[in-house]
């Protein structure tokens, strides 16, 4: 596998265990970015979202920059043996990494990789690969990853590549659930990037949502690309737009390097700043 698609799964790896610093800073989103892409969907707020307002504002606003380590915390399956939500993707994106590794440039594809993953049901990824260009989807059905914990969805990705200069775009979204028996944690996002592995520079948008979560789900949207380094972990710039119930949002702006201002708008349409985070 070339140095520029190892990298580019990586990256996709990267996302998928939902926006670490190299990734989330690279996310936001339009809210319209699903026409890029046939069947990336369009996140929307949540039923059980929650309502924002002082006592949470700062802890939400956190949670949507520092998405990762939040979510792996708030929706740790049952059972300390068992893994987190996060390490059940992060078991099929490396399947994928691996595969690639190992594989030669192939026109389409579509394999089991349940194995070590499903101990009951089923999940399949599909790729096509044109030599500068991927994509593919990667499916659940009815998949469990032990203590009865079903995982049923997909996500699609198409990512492209220059081996020249090494500008690369990438595209990648869907909807996940984890079906714990008493609660249902879904999680979809949709996430267009472009940058470059040489210097590391990236600037994208992403949308994604969470419901199920402890104390209410969110909406989370780019009013303006975030865009920063990879290779140095930075966020420099960039404004994420969260949203609750009964018209409660917050405001997240870059103000230095991965350092941001909480504006607050318990529903009266008026931002007043909250606390600044650090991420």
């Amino acid at each position: 596998m070339n140095t520029i698609l190892e990298r580019l799964f990586l990256r996709l790896r990267g996302f998928l265990l939902a926006c670490t610093i190299a990734t989330l800073a690279a996310c936001g989103s339009s809210g319209d970015s699903s026409d890029e892409g046939v069947g990336f969907p369009t996140p929307t707020l949540p039923a059980d979202a929650a309502r924002f307002d002082n006592t949470n504002a700062n802890t939400i606003a956190t949670a949507a920059v520092g998405f990762a380590d939040t979510l792996d915390s708030v929706t740790q399956f049952k059972t300390e043996a068992s893994p987190s939500v996060l390490q059940v993707i992060e078991f099929v994106t490396d399947r994928i990494t691996e595969r690639g590794r190992n594989s030669g440039l192939i026109a389409a594809r579509t394999e089991d990789i349940g194995a070590g993953l499903c101990v009951s049901g089923s999940a399949t990824a599909t790729y096509t690969e044109n030599g500068s260009s991927e994509s593919g989807t990667v499916s659940f059905s009815e998949c469990d990853v032990g203590s009865g914990i079903m995982v049923d969805g997909s996500f699609l990705f198409i990512v492209s590549w220059n081996d020249t200069t090494l500008d690369y775009s990438l595209q990648t979204g869907g909807t996940i659930d984890f079906d714990f028996g008493s609660d249902l944690v879904t999680i979809e996002m949709n996430l267009i990037e472009s940058g470059n592995y040489g210097t590391g520079d990236f600037s994208g948008t992403i949308s994604f949502s969470l419901s199920g979560i402890p104390g209410g789900g969110f909406l989370v949207q780019t009013a303006q690309p975030w865009t920063g380094n990879a290779l140095s972990l930075e966020v420099n710039s960039g404004q994420l737009i969260v949203y609750g119930s009964d018209n409660t949002r917050l405001r997240i702006t870059v103000t230095g390097v991965n350092t941001a201002d909480v504006d607050l708008d318990d529903g009266s349409g008026t931002f007043v700043f909250d606390s600044t985070i650090s991420f």
